[in-house]
């Protein structure tokens, strides 16, 4: 069981509660592409990937807009060495700009899983019109699932590690409410909550009211500023 998220010190730890449910929704998808049987039926596992499909796309296209966007615009050259030093010793020794190689590091990152959710997508095109699972077919969605899952991880900890103390430490709480607000509502979504929703049905109830207490407050910040 994933280990409980009881307090939240800045606004963009805020996203220690997507990465859970981002998290929770690549279990689910393991799981059910396991337990698949063959000659059966592919419909719980197009229903469960689509959901970890569609949240993870929105995610990533969601924090090139709100985060990358940021890393790439509010800071000068070096002044993220002193904060994340094993980075800037790797990136010093190659004459590259600490900034800049985390921001091309997030976006190779964001290409891989939007590459490995459409490697998944393949596979169930092919399957397209058949009416029975085969063995072939099951095993190429495991393996892709579990591929998909590990490249997930490896961006939710590298932006943990690497990009959350930044943005911790450059942008202003008022700066990190809107982050997060962008990370949570989808504005030209018919229900733009449907983020919200998604999040909080991986929590707990003490997470779901970490959950509430942050929408109230970008909400409250956004009507103060209008």
């Amino acid at each position: 069981m994933a280990e409980e998220i009881t307090r939240l010190q800045d606004p963009i730890d805020a996203i220690y509660l997507i990465h859970k449910a981002l998290r929770a929704e690549a279990d689910r998808a393991e799981k059910v592409v396991s337990e698949l049987e063959i000659g059966g039926s592919l419909q719980s596992f197009k229903l469960v990937f689509n959901s970890w499909a569609t949240a993870l796309v929105f995610h990533s296209e969601q924090e090139d807009r709100y985060i990358t966007h940021t890393l790439t615009n509010s800071h000068q050259p070096g002044q993220i060495e002193t904060e994340n030093p094993e980075l800037s010793k790797g990136a010093n020794g190659l004459g590259i700009d600490v900034k800049a190689a985390i921001v091309a590091q997030e976006e190779e990152l964001h290409r891989e899983l939007l590459e490995g959710v459409q490697d998944v997508l393949d596979v169930l095109n092919e399957e397209i019109g058949k009416t029975s699972i085969i063995r072939r077919t099951k095993q190429h969605l495991h393996m892709q699932v579990i591929s998909l899952r590990m490249a997930q991880q490896d961006h939710l900890e590298t932006e943990e590690a690497l990009v959350l103390p930044v943005i911790r430490e450059r942008l202003s709480e008022l700066e990190q409410l809107e982050v997060v607000k962008g990370l949570l509502t989808d504005d030209v979504a018919e229900n733009p909550r449907w983020v919200i929703e998604w999040v909080s049905r991986a929590l707990s109830p003490g997470e779901q009211k970490l959950l509430a207490d942050f929408e109230a407050r970008f909400n409250e910040s956004s009507a103060s500023n209008s």
